[in-house]
């Protein structure tokens, strides 16, 4: 009788990098979400002096999603997995795996973060390997 293979989740060495880049992916979301509500509410302001404190806040969601995203990008190009050396959240035009997940509407690295702040637990889309953040 032959037994179904089945990948044990691996634990990632310095995941502490991999946190920092999951918290600073959420303040870039949040950004992004917030700069079309903030455009939207200074569009339709009547008022001037509260129409410049929407633009200001619009403006200031702006420059902070183009920092944080140009300090992602630093701190994740150093990321790679153990096994394939493949850089975990940076894409490349390489073949993904089939088991690497990925969310309709999202990217694979996208899709890999969301996986590590809900289930502290992502896929390697490059080799497949199961790992995790803590043990």
């Amino acid at each position: 009788m032959k037994m179904p293979s089945v990948k044990y989740a691996r634990t990632f060495p310095r995941a502490g990098r991999l946190v920092r880049v999951m918290f600073m992916s959420v303040i870039l979301w949040i950004c992004l979400l917030a700069l079309p509500v903030l455009l939207f509410k200074m569009f339709f302001e009547k008022d001037p002096d509260v129409q410049r404190l929407w633009g200001a806040g619009a403006l200031g969601c702006l420059v902070l999603g183009g920092l944080v995203r140009g300090i992602i990008y630093m701190m994740s190009s150093k990321i790679r997995c153990p096994l394939c050396q493949g850089a975990t959240l940076q894409m490349a035009r390489c073949r993904m795996n089939q088991n690497a997940r990925k969310y309709p509407l999202l990217s694979y690295s996208t899709s890999k973060v969301l996986d590590m702040f809900i289930f502290r637990r992502f896929v390697c889309k490059y080799c497949g390997t199961p790992f995790r953040l803590r043990k």
